[in-house]
């Protein structure tokens, strides 16, 4: 249950965060991701300074992925925030917001999760609503 009510206040967050982004966007969306990586170092700092190990600890596998993942989420941030300069805020944010589907359907691939029938009708309905907001954009 922890998890879900954590993945809804992500939900929230990201979603008041973004409309904001569209606003620093129109300006300029290299701005925005400046602000939002300057302000992200300092956050992280001060709320997990001292709290992971050296980083010399961990296994090579991990910091590889983390360095992948960073430099992923770093470019499709900078994607999002770009296309909120060029677009519509109603039609980028949603188009984006796939992107969960796809991290899940990795994890069924890669890491073996297994999906309810739920879960699935759940993902096929994002998806389609994805695709009904963006028709005629």
């Amino acid at each position: 249950m922890e998890g879900v009510i954590l993945g809804l206040l992500a939900a929230v967050l990201y979603g008041i965060g973004t409309f904001f982004a569209k606003v620093v966007s129109n300006e300029d969306p290299y701005l925005q991701w400046i602000i939002v990586n300057i302000v992200g170092i300092v956050l992280c700092v001060i709320l997990f300074g001292g709290k992971c190990r050296h980083l010399l600890d961990y296994p090579n596998k991990v910091l590889i992925y983390g360095a992948i993942a960073a430099v992923l989420v770093i470019l499709g941030t900078l994607a999002l925030y770009y296309g909120l300069n060029r677009g519509k805020a109603s039609v980028v944010v949603p188009l984006s917001s796939i992107g969960p589907a796809i991290t899940t359907l990795l994890a069924v691939i890669f890491l073996k999760e297994h999906l309810s029938f739920t879960q699935i009708a759940g993902i096929v309905m994002i998806v389609s609503g994805v695709i009904v907001l963006s028709i005629n954009s």
